[in-house]
């Protein structure tokens, strides 16, 4: 079964499912705008250009420099010489632009999407109007957040007015806290990103986690953003998910074997089976629901993100042992 994530997304309808719902790409109208790789919830789909792991760490590395407002040119930009480079402003997702605020990244300013009528890729403002919008309701439960600027940036250059020393003095001396609060981040970034680096030679091979990449890089930097209760309404853009059960539910099982990412787990507890739910692990696929002979299981409508951190197992429903076996 196809989540069909990647069809919706894709500007150019260059995804469709087949007859037997295996996504199938149309090369010639796909832009490599990467807008499918970012919502695939398995990282089924991957892309030379979309490097999440290389582009935090470049942006890490600009942040120990003291660099807390950083450019992002896109293929379109010829003349980009400082900054961070893609191929496309479709790779910015929800999870990657909060990644960037956690290593300490505070404006990012966007150059080339004024030229996306002319690029060959062309969707990266299209796609990235649909990721701000998600952003913002993903900032209502973060604490640390960066700014996103999209205006082509102009030098204009202003004569230094005289002010007063005390003045300057405070001035002067907040951007240092916060920048110093941002090295700080990065610092902290660097040390949490440690265990990714270990099990990854490279964005291309397949990790020993069934976690799409930007999820772990979610799940690491969730410390940092400071996360509070707010519920996040689950977005395609978020490969987040939370699902409950009724009391139809067998215990058969079927769920558990369809979870590609083994959110859900059976435990036998005396003459009882119990349904046991990872939030860590969801990744909003609904696979489980498609698939439920009882109908017994559905998605809930939001999720905190502060459940994300506990690790620990939910129990969704506790059946006997002699009704599983039915």
């Amino acid at each position: 079964m196809a989540c069909k994530r990647c069809t919706r997304i894709c500007p150019a309808n260059a995804i469709k499912l087949n007859a037997e719902s295996i996504p199938q790409l149309d090369a010639s109208a796909c832009t490599a705008c990467t807008a499918c790789v970012s919502v695939c919830p398995v990282d089924a789909i991957g892309h030379e250009t979309s490097r999440p792991v290389a582009l935090l760490n470049e942006a890490r590395n600009m942040v120990m420099q003291g660099k807390t407002e950083i450019n992002a040119a896109c293929h379109a930009v010829s003349d980009a010489q400082n900054g961070l480079k893609v191929a496309c402003h479709a790779i910015w997702d929800p999870m990657l632009l909060a990644c960037m605020a956690a290593e300490g990244v505070r404006t990012l300013n966007l150059e080339g999407l004024h030229q996306c009528e002319t690029c060959p890729v062309r969707h990266g403002a299209e796609i990235l109007q649909k990721t701000e919008k998600d952003y913002t309701t993903l900032n209502a439960a973060l604490g640390v957040q960066l700014v996103i600027n999209k205006e082509e940036k102009s030098v204009v250059e202003e004569k230094p007015q005289p002010e007063p020393e005390r003045r300057a003095f405070f001035r002067n001396l907040i951007p240092s806290l916060a920048q110093g609060a941002a090295v700080a981040a990065a610092q902290v970034g660097h040390a949490a990103s440690q265990a990714i680096q270990q099990d990854m030679h490279d964005e291309g091979e397949t990790s020993s986690s069934s976690l799409p990449i930007r999820l772990r890089l979610f799940l690491r930097a969730l410390p940092r953003l400071q996360a509070n209760f707010t519920p996040v309404p689950l977005m395609p853009s978020l490969p987040l998910g939370a699902i409950q059960a009724d009391a139809s539910c067998t215990a058969c099982g079927e769920c558990v074997e369809q979870c590609p990412t083994q959110a859900l787990g059976l435990r036998e507890f005396g003459n009882n089976n119990i349904l046991e739910f990872q939030p860590e692990a969801c990744v909003g696929c609904e696979r489980c629901i498609a698939i439920c002979p009882e109908n017994a299981l559905e998605s809930l409508p939001a999720i905190s993100l502060p459940v994300l951190l506990t690790g620990r197992n939910r129990p969704l429903v506790m059946v006997s042992s002699e009704a599983s076996q039915k």
